[in-house]
This record gives C-alpha cells, sequence and structure tokens, in this order.
C-alpha cells in the first residue's frame, strides 16, 4: 500500500510518503530564511571570476549564491560557450533561482533559468526562461526532456501521436516569450487539465512579480510550492491509495489542491481524527530516529554502515552471521545479503535525502554473474527515486560508484546540528587523555606561578577517575581539589583557582555547600 500522510499539528507542516508501511520519502517545513531550492531572487552580481568561470550572486540571504557559466546562458543558446564575464557584470541585478541548497558550508547554487514546476508541466516564464533546459536540472522534474524547443516533452512519452498532440496543444496554450517543459504524467491527461495547470502556474508567477515590484535589490520573489502542493505533486498523489491528513486547515488545503491540480485523489482522501498523533500511529516518528543513525540493521541478520565525509558518502556492507562454510554454499548467501542491501540502501539514499558521490563497499563476490545481479538489483530500486540516481558501475576494488543529485540538504543536516562538544566528529577525547591535558596544565602553573594547590572543575567521567585514585601513581604537580559538575561537555574542565593552599582550601569548603 502506497500512503500519504501530512500533519499539521501545532502549527508544522510534515508529509511523509509510505510503501507497505514503510517510510520512503520525509518534507517537513523550514525557516523561511533559508534559501531553499525553488526559491526565486532578485540578486546583485557581487564578484565575477573568470578563472573559475563562475560569479557570486547577493540574494539577501547573508550568503552569497553561486552562479557557474552554464547556468548564466541565455535562451537558446545552442552549443556557443561564451565566458562568464561576457554574460554577467559586477552590479547587475539578475532573476535568478536556488538550483541546489546550501549544504556542508557550501554556497547555494543558483541559475538564471527561472522554471516553476507543476505535477503536468513545468512551466518556463519570459523572465530567466531557457529552451532546452533538461529537467532533471529543474526543481521538482525529474525527468530527461528533448533540447532546443520552445515547448519540450518528456521522452519517456513514447508514443509519436501522443507527443505531437502534447507539443501542439502546450504550444497553442503559450504567450509570447514562454516555454513549458511537459512532463511525463500529462501523457494520460486531458486538454482541460493541461491548460488549467499552465495557467495556474502562469498565474502563480505574475502574482509573485506584481508583489515583488518596488521592492528593495536583493529580494525574495516567490518560493517553489508550499510543502503541502509539493509533497502531492513529487510523492504522485494520483498514484496513491490513501492520503491520511491530520489538523483542520491542512486537511482543507489538500482538498483544495486536489480539487484544483490533482483530481484523481480526491477520492483517496482522509482527514485523520485520533487521539495519538499521526505520525506516531503509523511508525513515522521511529523511522526517522533510525534513519539518523549511522548503522542500519538487515532483516537477514547483516547490517549497513553510512559514513559521511565532505566529498562523498561511504556506505559498508556486512552479512553478519551467515551459514554456509565455504565454496558456492558462500557465494550464495553473500549474492543473497548483497541483493538485500541493494534494495534497503536506494531506499535509505531517497529517505536520507543524500546527494552527490556515494561509494558502497558491497560484500565481495566471486563470480561476476552475482555482481552483475547485485548492481541491476541497485539500478532497479534507484529507478524509483524522484531524484535522478546514476549508478556508474564497480571499480576495480569491488566499490559500486553512484551519484544522486543533490538539491536540498540531507535528512541529517535538516533534524540535526552539531555536537557542542564533538564539533561534529562524533567523538570527544578519551578520559586518559583529558587528565594527561589536566595535569600538565597544572605543571604549567607550578612552573609559572609557583601555585602550591589548585580548585579545578571536571566533568563525572573524569571526576570518577580522579576520585578513584589512578593517577596516584603519578607524582602530582601540586595538591589538587576536584568538584564535579554535570554541566561541563565532556571533554572540558576549569582551573577555577591555582596558587596558596590556604586559599584553595577555602574556596573549595565554600564551593562543596553551595546547593
Amino acid at each position: 500500500m502506497k500512503q500519504v500522510a501530512i500533519s499539521g499539528a501545532g502549527g508544522w507542516l510534515r508529509a511523509a510518503l509510505l510503501e507497505q508501511g514503510r517510510l520512503v520519502e520525509w518534507r517537513s517545513e523550514q525557516a523561511e530564511t533559508e534559501p531553499l531550492a525553488g526559491c526565486v531572487y532578485r540578486g546583485r552580481v557581487t564578484d565575477v571570476l573568470p578563472g573559475i568561470q563562475a560569479a557570486f550572486v547577493d540574494i539577501g540571504q547573508g550568503k552569497n549564491a553561486f552562479l557557474y557559466v552554464d547556468d548564466a546562458l541565455p535562451p537558446f543558446h545552442g552549443t556557443e560557450k561564451r565566458p562568464i564575464n561576457e554574460l554577467v557584470r559586477v552590479g547587475e541585478t539578475l532573476l535568478v533561482q536556488v538550483s541546489k541548497e546550501a549544504a556542508e558550508g557550501k554556497a547555494p547554487k543558483v541559475t538564471t533559468r527561472v522554471s516553476i514546476p507543476g505535477r503536468l508541466l513545468v512551466y518556463l516564464p519570459p523572465e530567466g526562461r531557457a529552451a532546452g533546459m533538461s529537467a532533471s536540472g529543474l526543481p521538482g522534474a525529474g525527468v530527461p526532456v528533448e533540447p532546443g524547443a520552445r515547448v519540450s516533452v518528456s521522452r519517456k512519452i513514447a508514443d509519436e501521436a501522443k507527443r505531437r498532440k502534447l507539443r501542439e496543444l502546450a504550444a497553442g496554450l503559450l504567450a509570447d516569450g514562454e516555454g513549458v517543459i511537459v512532463r511525463t504524467e500529462a501523457e494520460n491527461a486531458g486538454d482541460e487539465e493541461v491548460a488549467r495547470e499552465l495557467a495556474y502556474l502562469r498565474k502563480r508567477w505574475r502574482e509573485a512579480l506584481a508583489s515583488a515590484a518596488g521592492r528593495k535589490t536583493p529580494c525574495l520573489i516567490c518560493r517553489d510550492a508550499d510543502l503541502i502542493e509539493a509533497a502531492l505533486r513529487d510523492f504522485g498523489a494520483e498514484d496513491v491509495e490513501e492520503i491520511v491528513v491530520e489538523e483542520a486547515a491542512a486537511f482543507q488545503r489538500v482538498r483544495e489542491l486536489a480539487e484544483a491540480l490533482f483530481p484523481g485523489a480526491a477520492d483517496k482522501l482522509r482527514r485523520y481524527q485520533g487521539r495519538e498523533p499521526l505520525f506516531e500511529r503509523l511508525g513515522v516518528a521511529a523511522q526517522l530516529d533510525r534513519a539518523l543513525q549511522r548503522r542500519i540493521p538487515l532483516p537477514s541478520g547483516g547490517h549497513l554502515v553510512f559514513d559521511r565525509t565532505e566529498a562523498m558518502t561511504v556506505i559498508d556492507v556486512n552479512t553478519g552471521a551467515f551459514s554456509g562454510k565455504g565454496g558456492q554454499q558462500r557465494e550464495q548467501a553473500v549474492t543473497a545479503a548483497n541483493l538485500e542491501a541493494a534494495r534497503e540502501i536506494a531506499r535509505q539514499l531517497r529517505l536520507r535525502d543524500i546527494g552527490g558521490i556515494v561509494l558502497i563497499d558491497f560484500v565481495n563476490m566471486q563470480e561476476a554473474a552475482n555482481r552483475e545481479r547485485v548492481l541491476t538489483a541497485l539500478r532497479a530500486e534507484a529507478a524509483k527515486d524522484t531524484a535522478p540516481v546514476a549508478v556508474l558501475g564497480m571499480t576495480a576494488l569491488g566499490l559500486v560508484e553512484l551519484t544522486r543529485k543533490r538539491v536540498r540538504a540531507s535528512l541529517a543536516e535538516r533534524m540535526t546540528e552539531p555536537c557542542p562538544c564533538c564539533g561534529g566528529t562524533g567523538r570527544v577525547l578519551s578520559v586518559d587523555e583529558l587528565e594527561r591535558r589536566l595535569f600538565d596544565e597544572l605543571s604549567g602553573l607550578v612552573r609559572s606561578q609557583e601555585a602550591e594547590a589548585a580548585l579545578v572543575e571536571v566533568p563525572a567521567r573524569l571526576y570518577e577517575r580522579l576520585a578513584a585514585g589512578g593517577h596516584e601513581e603519578r607524582e602530582r604537580p601540586l595538591h589538587l581539589y576536584v568538584l564535579r559538575s554535570d554541566r561541563l561537555p565532556p571533554e572540558r574542565y576549569r582551573i577555577l583557582y591555582a596558587g596558596r593552599s590556604e586559599e584553595a582550601e577555602r574556596l573549595y569548603r565554600e564551593k562543596s555547600e553551595m546547593p
């Protein structure tokens, strides 16, 4: 069963796509100050760098956006290549759209080719429109298109008669300077549905321009569709079996959108009014927590390990305890474990919204036919993803390479923040190292200030070490008074006083008596 769940409880919009009860995709409302994919800004060029063929554009979000030369080319440029300094100038005002959100310290990436995606069409307004733009490079499009035409039709529509009909229909609806990409979902849509959606997208764009008129540059022109519309569009609302909505305002918004844009979804709509929160009832909250973990168990007893670096994500496949003591029996067990892992990896990439380069270390298989089976299974599962995924094959070291288009920040980036203790590394200093650093610093105070005693505040784990007398075999640099603190991070300590013994003892007693 394929199901969309939407909640507006507590004033926060959240949406989930589930298949057979398993979470596949997750969307949540984010702060409006963040430059999200699909947002259109009127910005100002602050710097042009011919050396890297790029420019930086101030869009009013604190961090300048990155504009590469290929994203600044004018409409109908064909194969002509022009340098960035011929396309934009410092101080020039540009209409740009965020094509990739800021992530891991990198600036958001923008394009001058503005597009407004819908369910059936991607509308290309006259301002900033570029013919021939690949739909896979459009927010929410995700399908290849024919280049170079004012009207482009998804290549996934194979019937030439339907392609011609859709092209003629769309061309007849366009005004001067407009363009449109006809998506795969329009293959079986009626003429009236196509016309209604184009009118809706055009109206939304014109209203956005009108509302931004007179505002100072840089400024936000329009955002992508709201979370509910984007979720219904991207999750394939008309293909799901049920749309369940929690909270009255969210339910009303879904019903309005279903009537206007997703007529096939209206009969699948159900309002949830249970006492238990919707996402708790569906097990979404627990699945989200598991998706943030480094280790993911597999049904057969094996597990996956996800490690993220600045450049890529690395996934290790472990079989755990499998039956078979060697030879063909082992090869079959390993292949079965890898096939299971391939399916789960594709789901996890989509759920975690992992983009960029991914390397997968499957358990080694001896037979080429089995390696090909695993690659085929991985490609088949990846084809279900709404983001373009390219499985490139296996390296000489047996590592599978793939790339997944990065548009939004990953699930981990959206739901978590770096640990204030470890700085995001996931590790802290060992208690041995922490103790050594404390005594090194105290030894320096003895030499520089001739301190006789010191009062220190330490975290619980170091206090237990010092209280246990584990340091007695080493020579103390001075007399030490120790206070335990449950508020200090696990790898921090504080030297509150170093000097005369009488004063250190007085301060120790005073602080020990404090509540």
